[in-house]
């Protein structure tokens, strides 16, 4: 079954050196992390964020990051070895089955599909792309939960 993913922010001095994800799903677009450091002794004021937390006006050192898939890089930090040395339960019981990863990657073709058709237009090159990476994605997440090791390259 596909695993949870897990994430790890990597530190030194106190200053974010990269943010790594495991177990990402293929089919999903990396999620956007924001960075905040509320710490602004000494920011310039082109370094400093305003913005708001409800009613209440705050500032702080702020920057958008993409995670790095650790599975991407050779040598680097394993989020799940981290949590796992930490004795965090890295147990997957929440993971889908293959049949409802299946179920949920017809329905999001299915979905696509109309969504295509509803726009009364041919589809374009890069609808038949998405659908292939819907469609690669989503078999090799169903072949991972039946326990295949083959590597696949994601």
């Amino acid at each position: 079954m596909p695993r949870n993913p897990s994430f790890a922010v990597v530190l030194e001095g106190g200053l974010v050196q990269s943010l790594l994800v495991q177990d990402w799903p293929a089919q999903i677009p990396m999620p956007r992390i924001a960075v905040v450091d509320y710490d602004t002794e000494g920011a310039t004021d082109d370094e400093i964020t305003h913005f708001s937390i409800g009613d209440k006006p705050e500032e702080a050192i702020c920057r958008g990051e993409v995670p790095v898939l650790y599975e991407s890089v050779t040598d680097a930090l394993s989020p799940r070895a981290v949590l796992t040395a930490l004795g965090e339960s890295m147990d997957d019981e929440d993971a889908e089955s293959p049949l409802t990863i299946a179920q949920s990657v017809r329905q999001t073709i299915l979905d696509l599909d109309a969504q295509i058709n509803a726009n009364e237009q041919a589809p374009t090159g890069d609808d038949y792309n998405h659908l292939y990476v819907l469609a690669n994605c989503g078999l090799i997440d169903v072949l991972k939960a039946l326990g295949d090791t083959t590597n696949f390259g994601d």
